[in-house]
């Protein structure tokens, strides 16, 4: 039977509760396909049976979050994206209040392992991590023991 997740306060006024439970509903914002398709059959080989939602650029993600995607438990984003990068794409978001329940888990995913990315990642407070492409199995159940561990 599954544990109801608990509830944390934020300090942040568009992140009023903070409630974290199990990762459900992946969001995955690249340009290329082809990290569509890997990221997919990773997640599939890692025993992954939520819902995935994939986006082909930021303005597509951030319009259908606009709109009320609902609930989102991670999101994996690309950094180097045509038109709006990813770290511009999470600037946004956190402005807006978009980051559903305030318990998204925000990756930040990219086949640059340039430090100054890495740093910006760091010192953005809703992005929880930084990985390098292709996501791993090991990745990816990192990413899910941490996105428990907030709670």
């Amino acid at each position: 039977m599954r544990q109801p997740a608990p509830v944390l306060s934020r300090t942040k006024p568009s992140f009023n509760v903070l409630m974290i439970g199990p990762i459900d509903h992946i969001v995955l914002i690249d340009d290329e396909d082809d990290c569509h398709f890997v990221t997919r059959l990773i997640l599939k080989k890692a025993g992954f049976t939520g819902s995935i939602r994939s986006f082909n650029s930021a303005y597509e993600a951030l319009s259908a979050m606009r709109a009320g995607l609902g609930e989102v438990d991670l999101l994996l984003v690309d950094i180097n994206m045509p038109g709006m990068t990813g770290f511009e794409f999470v600037e946004t978001c956190e402005r807006e209040g978009l980051l559903p329940r305030g318990g998204t888990s925000v990756i930040m995913v990219s086949s640059s392992n340039r430090p100054q990315d890495l740093n910006r990642a760091r010192g953005m407070g809703s992005i929880n991590d930084y990985v390098e492409k292709s996501l791993t199995i090991e990745q990816f159940e990192r990413i899910t023991h941490a996105h428990l561990q907030r709670a």
